[in-house]
């Protein structure tokens, strides 16, 4: 029997609306999904864009105000968040929840900021920082999620250096401490309510060929690949448009605009290719996506940095599985792997030009019918419906519990946070001490400068009076 007196708050720092990326949907998904089992579930967005749906309540709050938050974690009974999120929560209310908390490590965002970093300041000693929310987000675990079996060891290992794999633990029923909850699909299938893209968009005729990129570019993804397959392609059939649901994020404030993105477009532009073969979209509505799936010929998703890719999930390529639409995908993430092998993806070797047009063509000059994909993919879209993947989550729910060693991890945060503080006010200090010894040779740079001007101008002074006893002026 479901205990309805389990109360459910997800914290998100994504939108939830119309538009959302990879971490809201999922926030969004598994809320609904463990909604229909009967739990009362809240999720907590700094961005909501609707208030109550499908039997979830979507509240709002600051994170300038840590008591916008407190309210509904002290009317929940459990609470979860991805890793990062979490430790944000926890420094920003200055302790640990004394609450059954489920950290969701679906996916390693410390490779992507890392990446980022990396182009940006590779000066800065982000790693430093990210192992210290690590620490922080792990020790507030009492239950673990994970989407695939490679995140599996990779969050074991690090558990591990965490001194979350103890005596206490290690003892445990592993369902009972950590499950793997992939990325789903919804269980209702795609559908459309009319042409979005053919004969719709200026530049798509009716008839012409679309490959879809669903989302937007990022610093791991390859975008600079599919220029010079694109090229390879229009040399072939010029019956062929690239769209792209984004360039960038369609928030500057949750995710920064990517390097990537701004070389790919110059690209496009050099080329000639905006408006004639490369459209950018505003951002799929995440409602209104079937339609693009289902009008679409080929999906593709390309990526070149084999680390990320490796605990890497792409929730736009579990939207070509759910509309059965054929596609392309960088190799070395399982789910490319999983789609290869039901026949629905063409997998291509990492920064390949020549194997992503080939493989494009290929699927371009002889598509199989959507019902055949269709037919060869009902088990793994079966399995991956968000109803089933959610069940190792409703299954705490209906008896949450603390991790038997919960009280010596949770004694830990405290510790770590005081230490972040610290580094926060040392690094604060630090800044005003650079900015103020900026100012001082700002200041001293200037009275150089008058300093300098007094002599030239007692020494031209000086001239003048000496080249008046001869009847003449320095100036």
């Amino acid at each position: 029997m479901v205990n309805v007196m389990s109360r459910l708050l997800i914290v998100t720092h994504e939108h939830i609306g119309p538009r959302m990326a990879g971490p809201g949907i999922r926030a969004w998904e598994i809320a609904r999904a463990v909604a229909r089992y009967g739990f009362p579930v809240t999720l907590a967005s700094p961005h909501p864009g609707i208030s109550e749906a499908d039997q979830v309540k979507v509240v709002g709050f600051s994170w300038d105000d840590p008591q916008s938050l407190e309210t509904w974690i002290r009317d929940s009974d459990v609470v979860m968040a991805v890793g990062p999120v979490l430790s944000r929560v926890l420094h920003w209310l200055g302790r640990p929840l004394d609450l059954p908390t489920i950290v969701d490590l679906y996916y390693v965002p410390e490779i992507e900021m890392t990446l980022i970093q990396a182009i940006s300041d590779p000066s800065f000693p982000l790693v430093d920082l990210l192992i210290a929310e690590t620490l922080v987000y792990l020790s507030n675990g009492d239950f673990f999620l994970c989407a695939t079996e490679r995140q599996l060891d990779f969050w074991m290992g690090v558990l591990w250096m965490a001194g979350r794999l103890n005596p206490h633990t290690l003892l445990l029923n592993p369902e009972r401490w950590f499950a793997r909850v992939p990325m789903g699909i919804p269980d209702d299938p795609p559908r459309s309510d009319g042409s979005v893209l053919k004969g719709v968009v200026p530049g798509i005729g009716p008839q012409d060929k679309v490959v879809l990129w669903m989302g937007g570019i990022w610093e791991w993804t390859d975008p600079l690949t599919l220029a010079a397959a694109l090229e390879r392609v229009l040399s072939r059939r010029q019956d062929v448009r690239f769209v792209f649901g984004a360039l960038q994020h369609y928030d500057p404030q949750v995710v920064p605009p990517m390097s990537k993105a701004a070389r790919f477009l110059e690209r496009c532009r050099e080329a000639g290719w905006l408006g004639r073969f490369v459209f950018f979209l505003d951002w799929v509505p995440y409602e209104r996506r079937a339609a693009y799936l289902l009008e679409a010929d080929v999906g593709i998703s390309l990526h070149e940095n084999p680390w990320e890719s490796r605990y890497a999930i792409r929730s736009r390529s579990l939207d070509y599985l759910w509309a059965s639409l054929p596609c392309v995908l960088s190799a070395g993430d399982e789910l490319a792997d999983l789609l290869a092998a039901s026949g629905l993806a063409r997998v291509v070797p990492l920064r390949d030009p020549i194997a992503v047009a080939d493989a494009l063509l290929a699927w371009l000059s002889d598509p199989p019918p959507r019902a055949e994909l269709k037919a060869r993919t009902s088990a793994l879209r079966e399995m991956l419906r968000w109803s089933s993947v959610v069940r190792p989550i409703v299954e705490f729910l209906q008896q949450p519990r603390m991790a038997p060693d919960a009280s010596v991890a949770r004694d830990r945060i405290h510790t770590l946070i005081r230490l972040r503080w610290e580094n926060d006010r040392l690094r604060e200090e630090n800044s005003r001490l650079q900015e103020e010894n900026s100012c001082l040779q700002e200041e001293n740079s200037r009275l150089q400068s008058e300093l300098s001007s007094i002599r030239r101008g007692r020494i031209v002074r000086a001239l003048n009076r000496l080249y008046e006893l001869f009847g003449k002026r320095f100036l």
